[in-house]
């Protein structure tokens, strides 16, 4: 072919190409026209730790505004809230304050948000989504990452950071190791400095698992939790909470929620040894043979004079069942849970055992009768009716009474 030709199909090809798009092109530019009635000249926000956001956008247009709507959800979080935002003649300025109470947007939180407009001519725009952090923007923080855990601290130093980290990735190994419990998913551990640095990221109204917990440290989400640093027990308490975002994480099931006596029981095994408080009110409890049934464990107990003995049974429990059963098992139960089974429908597919059946079998374990049998009792002597034959005289009376009555009888009937 010469080289004549081929700069003719070349040059044919070239012409067709910007033929095509400028058709792509025209079609598009025909939509940004009609959409450059509104133009967006400003879209910012302004965050208030723990407190507030507040959206603002600014537009230019041909024509009066007739509709403003704020669309924003948390990042993870499949709900989406709508808001119409008020609107005046000739007004090209809006705003929304999301307001809300300490903890309720946890630290560290994404937020997607984008803004729908509508004109008098019926013009519309929406907004691409853009995503904002909520922080806690009172510190400044510093981060470090080791396996699966990414670790927020200030104030500090680096060799302290280091050490709790330390704790973290060792608490996992534990998971790992004796319980059969992965992660895999990164999780963020906020260290804060003192407990009044804390109050205003925990959440006031949340489920807490103790007052001890909830002081040294809490899950505010499934893969957040803050600690409270310069605490002694902290090594416990990341352990513990660690264990509540592993678990949750592994086991996260829309249409049931996990036992408590699971997720607490492995919480309690990941710290190490049951704290003293718990083992003394376990030991009291199975002397008196008044343990909490593990169908009661299953939430919390309404009881606070209960809360030690709660906490030392369900670690008692989980140890019961990774001793006996292995962690292989408790590994298959959490997979269970996951798909979507119930803590019965689970406990039969991998254990072979309900909840009464699984409490029989724990009480057993430790020397205690099933549930509902009679407590045996020192059994009291047998009575033994004895029939004796009449003494003599006591006859002998008897019949000289009969006799008298008889004579008494037939004296009355001759006087009538």
């Amino acid at each position: 072919m010469s080289r004549t030709r081929q700069r003719s199909n070349c040059a044919l090809w070239i012409i067709a190409l910007l033929t095509l798009v400028s058709l792509c092109f025209g079609g598009c530019g025909l939509k940004v026209r009609a959409d450059q009635a509104i133009q967006v000249v400003g879209n910012t926000y302004e965050v208030q730790f723990s407190k507030s956001i507040t959206f603002r956008l600014q537009v230019e247009t041909q024509n009066a505004i007739k509709e403003v709507t704020l669309y924003y959800r948390r990042v993870g979080e499949s709900l989406t809230v709508k808001v119409p935002v008020s609107v005046t003649p000739n007004q090209n300025v809006f705003t929304y304050t999301w307001e809300f109470e300490p903890g309720e947007v946890p630290v560290g939180s994404r937020v997607e948000y984008y803004w729908h407009i509508v004109d008098e001519a019926g013009n519309e725009l929406k907004t691409f989504p853009l995503t904002l952090d909520h922080e806690d923007n009172r510190f400044t923080w510093k981060t470090l990452k080791e396996d699966h855990v990414i670790l927020f601290w200030y104030g500090s130093g680096e060799s302290e950071a280091r050490r709790l980290l330390g704790y973290a990735t060792k608490s996992l190994a534990r998971l790992q190791d004796q319980m059969g419990v992965t992660l895999d998913k990164p999780v963020r551990i906020y260290v804060y400095q003192s407990k009044s640095d804390m109050s205003l990221a925990l959440p006031r109204k949340s489920e807490a698992y103790d007052e001890r917990i909830l002081t040294l440290g809490v899950v505010i989400d499934k893969a957040t939790l803050l600690i409270l640093g310069p605490h002694p027990d902290v090594e416990h308490t990341i352990a513990h909470e660690l264990a509540h975002v592993v678990v949750e994480l592994a086991t996260d099931n829309p249409y049931a929620e996990l036992p408590r006596w699971l997720d607490e029981g492995l919480a309690m095994y990941a710290e190490g040894e049951l704290p003293a408080k718990n083992k003394t009110a376990l030991e009291n409890a199975i002397r008196r043979d008044q343990l909490i049934s593990v169908r009661s464990l299953s939430g919390y107990t309404g009881d606070p004079a209960q809360i030690d003995l709660f906490y030392g049974e369900v670690y008692n429990l989980v140890e019961y069942l990774l001793r006996t059963y292995g962690k292989e098992k408790m590994a298959q139960l959490l997979a269970a849970i996951h798909q979507g089974l119930y803590q019965e429908e689970a406990l039969q597919r991998v254990y072979g055992l309900g909840l009464d059946d699984l409490d029989t079998q724990w009480r057993e374990s430790l020397g205690l009768q099933p549930r509902g049998m009679p407590t045996p009792s020192v059994p009291v002597p047998r009575t033994v009716e004895r029939r004796c034959i009449p003494c003599p005289s006591v006859l002998f009376g008897g019949l000289l009474g009969a006799a008298a009555v008889a004579r008494w009888r037939r004296r009355c009937a001759r006087a009538s």
